[in-house]
């Protein structure tokens, strides 16, 4: 039509739909975020499933892995490493460096910056995490799509974020990888949290499905159900400082410390 507004490409769409997909390699399939070593102890059962995955959104994920990513994200940002169209005012480019500005690579006092702003950020959020399954599962699924991420992206901030936690100097938690990975894929800050924390509610479903706390229709409504609080969440993530980072849910840190020593065991926490 003449005079028609040209439609945005999908690349940042396509982007978190490929990274949110329970069929990507993230490893996520082996954790239950909690929900099994709830289950094991009476607390959770499929009247009050949603109830639980609501809290450990608002309560656990939310103040700490979401709002990591936010600061991740902004970190990017803030040392020339892309914003998304409308998020700074400039528009985003292929490998999401700003128009007028070379961006971060793997090299120079810009990426020196950049990963040691990173680097305080997964550390502080590695530091908050109180169960040995909650640690090692952020770190085995953050480093796991960080590679791959590297090998399919091909973006010099993402390849030097992964030399990094390669060289053991952070952790690797998954919520900063991805903070990183959507900011240079183009998505805005709101979306990349919503992102993340869709595909935690997505993982959570699943690990549903085979603790039989839901059968498949089930699972499809705890996700459409989970839609407000992921908003709900995400918005709170984006006001928080790196000072607020950290979960406060006693019951499933103590649940999962349980769970650790369970004598059978489906999921790795």
């Amino acid at each position: 039509m003449t005079g028609a507004v040209p439609e945005a490409g999908l690349g940042r769409l396509l982007l978190a739909l490929q990274f949110t997909d329970s069929s990507f390699p993230s490893g996520m399939y082996t954790l239950s975020h909690g929900l099994e070593g709830l289950a094991q102890e009476g607390r959770v059962d499929a009247d009050s499933l949603a109830d639980v995955v609501h809290g450990i959104l608002r309560h656990s994920t939310g103040p700490a892995d979401a709002t990591a990513l936010a600061l991740a994200w902004s970190a990017v940002a803030e040392h020339g490493g892309g914003a998304a169209p409308g998020e700074h005012g400039d528009m985003a480019v292929p490998g999401g460096a700003v128009p007028g500005e070379a961006g971060p690579d793997a090299s120079g006092c810009g990426a020196t910056e950049l990963l040691a702003a990173i680097t305080r950020i997964d550390r502080r959020l590695h530091a908050t995490r109180l169960t040995r399954e909650f640690r090692d599962g952020a770190t085995r699924t953050g480093r796991q799509v960080l590679d791959l991420a590297a090998e399919i992206l091909d973006d010099p901030v993402v390849d030097a974020w992964n030399a990094h936690v390669r060289a053991k100097r952070a952790p690797g938690s998954q919520s900063v990888v991805m903070g990183v990975v959507y900011a240079r894929g183009g998505l805005t800050r709101r979306e990349a949290v919503a992102a993340d924390l869709t595909a935690v509610v997505i993982s959570m479903a699943g690990a549903a499905l085979r603790l039989r706390l839901a059968d498949h229709r089930s699972a499809q409504a705890l996700v459409r159900g989970a839609a407000p609080v992921i908003e709900e969440v995400t918005d709170a993530a984006l006001r928080r400082p790196l000072e607020w980072v950290g979960g406060s849910a006693p019951g499933l840190d103590l649940a999962s410390c349980r769970h650790e020593h369970a004598e059978a065991r489906l999921f790795a926490s």
